[in-house]
């Protein structure tokens, strides 16, 4: 199975649904990676918090860390990529050439105005595709006034380790976030959302489309 996975920035992905694509990776699927910007930024004074390219390198460690090697990274402005021709084109093109069977996306009621950007044009882009997948927000970004729908659950108890060693390799953001303090928050929902279905951790999914191949049933 081909498995695409949509971002705005590095460390979306690895946040929301690194441990699901690391244990699809072990179980031998095709992983890709769509980033759509090199993810550098300012803080509100205009300061260089993090250039693009220590960002970049940050996410590439993160990402080889869950055993990624197909990734590609764009250059749209890390805090405004709009819903626009522009954003749909290149992930409709990324669609078209690498023909996958799953797409993971942000939410589209994320509270960060380039993940909802990137949600609704990679559902533009994925209007002929069948099975999408929303990955779920965190604080700050999930505190939305539309709330996420868990409707789909990985266990993810033998990736989680590797999920949170892939985060501390952005180390500007596990810095700017409280370092542990900031693992332990993505650890803890990923405990949350495990309890809810009777593991010890998961990752949840709301569901656009999914189709259902009773011919090739195959478990995540």
């Amino acid at each position: 199975m081909k498995i695409l996975a949509v971002g705005a920035h590095l460390d979306d992905i690895e946040i929301a649904c690194g441990g699901t694509l690391a244990k699809m990776i072990r179980a031998g699927h095709d992983v890709k990676v769509l980033i759509m910007s090199k993810s550098g930024y300012t803080n509100k004074e205009g300061r260089v918090q993090r250039s693009d390219e220590v960002a970049v390198q940050e996410g590439m460690n993160a990402l080889h860390k869950l055993g990624l090697s197909n990734i590609e990274i764009l250059d749209f402005p890390t805090k405004d990529i709009p819903w626009s021709s522009d954003v749909v084109n290149p992930i409709d093109l990324c669609i078209d050439k690498y023909d996958p069977d799953v797409i993971f996306t942000h939410h589209p009621f994320d509270t960060h105005q380039a993940h909802v950007g990137v949600s609704n044009a990679t559902i533009s882009a994925a209007r002929r595709r069948n099975t999408v997948f929303f990955y779920e927000p965190i604080t700050p970004s999930g505190r939305s006034y539309v709330a996420f729908r868990p409707q789909l659950y990985v266990d993810i108890t033998e990736t989680i380790d590797v999920k949170n060693d892939a985060l501390r390799e952005h180390k500007t953001e596990y810095n700017k976030f409280g370092a542990e303090d900031w693992i332990e928050g993505v650890h803890a929902r990923c405990g949350f959302r495990g309890y809810e279905i009777g593991t010890k951790y998961a990752e949840a999914f709301e569901i656009l489309r999914l189709e259902l191949a009773f011919d090739e049933l195959t478990s995540f």
